[in-house]
Formats: C-alpha cells, sequence, structure tokens
C-alpha cells in the first residue's frame, strides 16, 4: 500500500503551501473522545498520557529511529466506543477484556483544537501537497514520514483528524502541543470487564466481526 502514496513534500513546500481554512477541523470541547487504554503490565500509558517513545503508529511523528523521544508525544483517540475498540484489537480482532485490564475512557477536550484534515471533510489538502487520501491506508513508514513532516511545517496545528482504517469512524492523532487540553478527570472511565459495558461491547463486535474473550 506504501507505494500508492507518495513521499511528503519539503517542509518548506509543505509551509509554503499553508493550510486552507476548510482544510482544519477546530475540535470542539463539547465532542466525547474515546481511547481503550491498558492500565497493567508494561508500558502502561495513563488514559491522558502522550506516547514519547515511537514511531510506531500511524501518525507517530517521532524522529528516527523507534527509541524513546522525550520532545515527541503522541495520543491517540476515537469520536466513538466502537471506533477506540476497533483501533485497540485490531492486530488480533480479538476484544480482551482482561489481559492488561483494558479501561474505556470518555473525555472531552478543555479548549478547541486545530486539527489538519488528511481524509473526512471537504478539504483536500492532501491532494493540493501532492499526497492523496491513502494517508489513512497506506503503509505505516509512509505516513510516519508524512506526520514528521506535518508538524515540523505548521506549528500551529495539533494533530490531524482521520477516518480510521477498521471502524470507519472519525479518529484523532494529538501532539505534545496538545498536552494541554486533557480535563482533570475524564467524563467516564470504566475496565472492559464492566457489566455496563458488555452490550455497547458485544454490538461492536458484532459491527466489525471481531470476537471477545
Amino acid at each position: 500500500m506504501g507505494s500508492m502514496l507518495p513521499t511528503p513534500p519539503t517542509i518548506a513546500d509543505l509551509r509554503d503551501a499553508g493550510v486552507r481554512d476548510e482544510e482544519v477541523i477546530d475540535w470542539q470541547p463539547a465532542e466525547m473522545v474515546w481511547r481503550v487504554h491498558r492500565t497493567t503490565g508494561t508500558h502502561v500509558l495513563r488514559w491522558n498520557g502522550l506516547r514519547t517513545f515511537g514511531p510506531i503508529l500511524r501518525f507517530d511523528h517521532h524522529p528516527t529511529p523507534r527509541a524513546e523521544h522525550p520532545g515527541y508525544g503522541i495520543w491517540y483517540g476515537a469520536s466513538s466506543p466502537r471506533g477506540g475498540l476497533a483501533e485497540a484489537f485490531r492486530s488480533s480482532r480479538v476484544i480482551d477484556r482482561r489481559r492488561g485490564d483494558p479501561y474505556l475512557t470518555g473525555l472531552r477536550f478543555i479548549r478547541p483544537l486545530r486539527l489538519l484534515d488528511v481524509s473526512i471533510g471537504e478539504g483536500t489538502w492532501a491532494t493540493r501537497v501532492g499526497g492523496n487520501h491513502a494517508l489513512d491506508s497506506a503503509a505505516h513508514g509512509r505516513t510516519q514520514d508524512w506526520a514528521r513532516t506535518i508538524h515540523r511545517a505548521h506549528d500551529d496545528l495539533d494533530g490531524i483528524v482521520y477516518r480510521g482504517r477498521f471502524a470507519g469512524g472519525i479518529c484523532v492523532a494529538i501532539t505534545e502541543r496538545a498536552a494541554d487540553v486533557f480535563p482533570a478527570l475524564p467524563a467516564l472511565s470504566l475496565p472492559l470487564s464492566h457489566p455496563g459495558l458488555s452490550g455497547p461491547i458485544d454490538s461492536a463486535a458484532h459491527q466489525l466481526g471481531y470476537t471477545i474473550t
């Protein structure tokens, strides 16, 4: 898939191209954002913790090689619980409610975020700057190159908004520039093993074709 997405332009060219109003989503604090995260085991991050180790995932903007990069942090969230589950368990396609004691956490950011729209709205930023909408599906090595270039070219952006590859819903990837957006407490945070979540998890698994353990 990586070959379908060209290499990114230079930082200077991306900066010259700018970002138009319709290419940015102003993510409002009223919108809930969901995340599924482990609470025990190795490499556990708090619900509001930005991961400084990378690059690993699609829009990780950490320098290479993969290592601890204290100046760079990334946090991924989804616009629905189903999206959070889809992303968290995408590799095995099994929703494991026990291993790592995973939690589903929902929160609202405390200020609006400026997020570059690479695939969801009317904006055609990716095409305009020489890329395409494969940004949400191409090989991670290539999309990380784009994420690094975007991050270095546009210091007024808090991150990226994109279409999740597994649930098709809207996802966000925010960087260390948005470390101040988290509330003191989430709106909701429950272990996946909580009886109150069995209905939503069952329906998400059914829609996604995932199994549950």
